[in-house]
């Protein structure tokens, strides 16, 4: 059993970004009498129930589902079938997401008791630990650290949070001050960790313990976006969330309309490292389909297909789920409560959380307190 854990700790070491009209719901594709080659994403009933404003969602590397259940104040552990397989109390979780070590990175708040305040904070739970003072993946169990957390900014916020290659981690920050120029509050922070195997031996020298720790280190806010009220393709003012793709450092980043000041929901950037570049860069210019102005109003959430590398957009204030191919062109699987309803579906009511995993598509449709399921008609 000690080998095994020597093993196990070893894999664990190696394996470690010009004004037009508003965009028109309208504009989504609409419901049509399905011909041989047409695909939508049809309703799989029933939904997950027993949550209360459910936000995020996150398909794990685990093949579990991880539910931020924000009015209940948990995260919740779910399989496939929806089945409940564990939870764990964390303040109004906002994200989720999940590294390579199969460790969950969460955002949530702390309540201080001195100020009867809370601030933002971001939280690893270790669910594949070395030791076995905590048992693995029992979610309501494992060693839990807070990791990251701004005392004197008690209004910021940690609104998204997506993985890198090496267990590097971006995290997406808001706040409503936005005024100084060096530090506001609306910024993407990168992350960078450091794996320590703890080695416990008894009085002779036996190892009879392994302790697998991570120590997370802010190395600096990406300067690649700039927060600030603006028309241009890597402007930001009021980030709602990120997903990056896998075995890539290339991420999506939306943010929410703020009024209609700022005109592009969504920003794909691309990684780039180069002998005298290391940074992000946006993958398209203005002309481009994905960077249509005014196309979101307030997008809540992003996730992106890990095989087809589609990128799912949800809209809470348009209740639609907005759907790009690799490419960044706009697929016509998109769907509003009008293409919903046409299909003898319920209407969304402000959903806030997507994911995907194996061939489903979930949304956390908060306002129903639902997880919902979908899945394209030719693969039903």
């Amino acid at each position: 059993m000690k080998t095994l854990k020597i093993i196990f700790a070893a894999v664990l070491i190696i394996n470690y970004f010009g004004c037009q009209k508003p965009y028109n719901i309208s504009d989504l594709p609409i419901a049509t009498i399905q011909t041989v080659g047409d695909t939508s994403y049809i309703e799989i009933n029933p939904p997950f129930y027993g949550f209360n404003n459910p936000t995020a969602i996150y398909a794990g590397g685990d093949q579990m589902l991880y539910v931020a259940d924000t009015d209940n104040n948990r995260i919740v552990q779910l399989n496939e079938a929806g089945i409940v397989m564990g939870s764990r109390e964390i303040l109004r979780p906002m994200a989720i997401a999940q590294d390579l070590r199969l460790d969950l990175l969460v955002t949530g708040l702390i309540y201080r008791e001195e100020t009867g305040d809370t601030i933002g904070a971001i939280f690893r739970l270790k669910m594949y630990n070395l030791s076995k003072d905590y048992p693995n993946h029992d979610i309501s169990r494992v060693r839990m650290d807070t990791i990251y957390r701004e005392d004197r900014r008690p209004y910021r916020r940690f609104r998204g949070i997506a993985p890198l290659i090496n267990n590097q981690y971006l995290v997406v920050r808001d706040g409503p001050d936005n005024t100084s120029f060096v530090d506001p509050d609306s910024r993407v922070l990168w992350f960078w960790t450091q794996t320590i195997i703890d080695t416990i031996r008894d009085t002779s020298g036996t190892v009879i313990d392994l302790n697998l720790r991570v120590r997370d280190r802010m190395v600096t806010p990406l300067g690649d976006l700039a927060t600030r009220s603006g028309s241009g393709v890597t402007d930001i003012l009021r980030p709602t969330g990120i997903a990056t793709f896998p075995n890539s450092n290339d991420f999506v980043i939306i943010q929410s309309s703020v009024g209609g000041t700022m005109i592009y929901g969504a920003i794909w950037m691309v990684y780039k490292k180069s002998y005298d570049f290391e940074g992000w860069l946006p993958k398209f210019t203005v002309q481009n389909e994905f960077l249509r102005p005014n196309r979101f109003v307030e997008p809540s959430a992003v996730a992106i297909d890990r095989s087809r590398l589609d990128i799912f957009i949800v809209d809470s204030a348009l209740d639609s789920v907005v759907i790009f191919n690799r490419n960044g062109l706009l697929k016509p699987e998109s769907f509003g409560n009008s293409k919903l309803i046409s299909y003898g579906s319920a209407p969304m009511k402000n959903p806030k959380g997507v994911t995907h995993l194996t061939r489903t598509l979930y949304i956390s449709d908060s306002g129903n307190n639902l997880i919902r399921r979908f899945r394209l008609s030719t693969e039903r």
